[in-house]
């Protein structure tokens, strides 16, 4: 059998003639506080598998990846040396103000700046006010192939379908273009356009495994009500098994990867479409462990067994509350007993579990919170992130608080789930307050395996006595000698004392 190679370019011009892009990941590690708390570093799959496809489409294709970079010095550095037509730039909420900079960098080297990403396509006008010649709100595959030979022969990009200009002052639409249909289309991520070993090389100095993405489907059919879609809206298409088994065995021959994370939104959808994957994995191969991001409502425990012997090691679980009013406000269509069914299978398979949880999401009262850090409590999930709802424009979520945004931007460093950005029922100092008292309840947790139950539940019972008789009270501005001990045992909620977890790792 051939010995397999990333895929190389397909002229589709003499090469001196081809469109050039350079396509530009602006994400830079050190400066994301999220990052060196999870430490979570993989080069984009939407660059590179955007790459592969302007390659084979005759593009002459390059790729500025910052992630490991102090600053954007190595855009201009690359511009100079390969003179794009086109800087194709990939937006995040986090990753605006270096976008926008990029986009002036691509200028001043003669360049046509380009956004694409799910920041620019929620908020595109921002985008090309400040410095972006058009971006691109959709699938990027075949409209950044017009967009390049437009560019290259003096085109104009005004009516071109899949993007957004500037004209009169205005914001032209292009005609809208298909998505594509079959995603076994799509070429290999052009995993040599980026220092692969280096992201490889920092897993395995970090936990001893070489670790590596993989994206097996694009979009969700679920309707969580703050979740923005602005790239694949509500469609969902999924790559063949074969397709994705040809790509681990890729990543496995080429870099000797042996963990692999499978990002896709939601992981498994199609459960007949995930038992033959790993049904094929156990027998043919590629042996790899994984982890992925799961639903509560479709992990079930018969397949949970399958996953498991396929090399299932973490769970990714959007739990978001303990409180099922919540879930439901939040369209959710999860339920409170899936949550803690699927908690409980998970420990009993000894899969680590990684929760994400929100505060602050509208209609929540503090009762709700503290639903929510009792379930947590009861579970001690392994790993976990407490975020402060972010509205996103596009989102149900958005429209119902637009009137109340705070005038603070979105990008303002350390907002992403850090930061309110609305007037919420409470002010974010309370907020900041509960997401401390949910990484007390993680290190209680570590503590339970150390000390007696009795210890561990003395230091729980003064750490809310402290919550309910001293911090509530200030930060709700009221006087603290007016509230009642013991409170936190008569609100109702789910009883404190809990048995301890039969298995327990570090919180992240």
């Amino acid at each position: 059998m051939a010995e397999p190679s990333v895929p190389s370019p397909v002229a589709g011009a003499p090469v001196a003639d081809a469109p050039r892009v350079l396509l530009v990941d602006p994400y830079v590690a050190r400066e994301d506080p999220m990052e060196r708390k999870f430490v979570e570093l993989y080069p984009s799959l939407g660059i590179l598998t955007l790459a592969g496809w302007l390659r084979e489409h005759g593009i002459r294709t390059e790729v500025t990846d910052l992630t490991f970079a102090r600053d954007a010095e190595p855009v201009t550095r690359h511009l100079r040396r390969f003179r794009p037509h086109v800087v194709g730039v990939h937006t995040k909420t986090l990753t605006m103000p270096r976008a926008l900079e990029i986009a002036v960098r691509a200028r001043a080297e003669g360049a046509l700046p380009v956004a694409g990403g799910p920041d620019a396509a929620t908020r595109p006008d921002r985008y090309l006010d400040e410095g972006f010649a058009a971006v691109v709100p959709s699938e990027g595959e075949a409209t950044l192939v017009e967009v390049a030979t437009r560019v290259r022969d003096g085109v104009p990009l005004a009516g071109c379908a899949g993007v957004l200009t500037r004209s009169g002052g205005r914001t032209a639409r292009g005609p809208p273009r298909p998505f594509l249909r079959n995603l076994d289309e799509l070429p290999l991520p052009a995993w040599d356009l980026v220092d692969m070993e280096g992201y490889l090389s920092a897993w395995e100095h970090r936990t001893g495994e070489r670790r590596a993405a993989v994206l097996t489907s694009r979009g969700c059919p679920f309707d969580c009500s703050w979740c923005s879609k602005p790239t694949f809206g509500r469609t969902y298409r999924q790559q063949s098994v074969d397709r994705v088994l040809d790509e681990l065995r890729a990543l496995q021959d080429l870099f000797r990867v042996d963990y692999v994370r499978f990002c896709d939104d939601v992981f498994g959808v199609d459960r007949r479409w995930l038992e033959t994957l790993l049904e094929r994995m156990l027998i043919e191969g590629p042996h790899l462990q994984f982890e992925c991001l799961a639903r509560v409502d479709l992990l079930k425990a018969d397949l949970l067994d399958t996953m498991k012997s396929a090399g299932l090691q973490r769970v990714y679980l959007g739990v978001e509350s303990g409180s099922q009013k919540m879930l439901d406000v939040m369209n959710r269509g999860t339920r409170l007993a899936q949550i803690q069914r699927v908690a409980e299978s998970l420990r009993a398979h000894q899969v680590r579990q990684f929760w994400f949880l929100m505060l602050g999401y509208p209609g929540e009262t503090l009762e709700d919170i503290d639903a929510t850090l009792d379930l947590f409590r009861r579970f001690s999930p392994e790993e976990y992130s407490v975020s402060i709802a972010v509205p996103v424009p596009g989102t149900r979520f958005y429209d119902s608080v637009k009137d109340r945004l705070r005038g603070r931007a979105r990008t303002t460093r350390g907002s992403g789930g850090v930061s309110l950005l609305y007037e919420a029922a409470y002010p974010e100092s309370l907020y900041r307050w509960q997401q401390v008292r949910f990484g007390w309840e993680a290190r209680l947790a570590r503590i339970r395996e150390r000390f007696s139950p009795e210890v561990a539940e003395r230091l729980s019972r003064a750490a809310d006595e402290i919550h309910e008789r001293i911090a509530k009270p200030l930060l709700l501005g009221r006087s603290p000698a007016v509230s009642r001990p013991g409170a936190s045992r008569e609100s109702g909620a789910l009883p404190m004392v809990v048995d301890p977890p039969a298995t327990q790792g570090p919180s992240a």
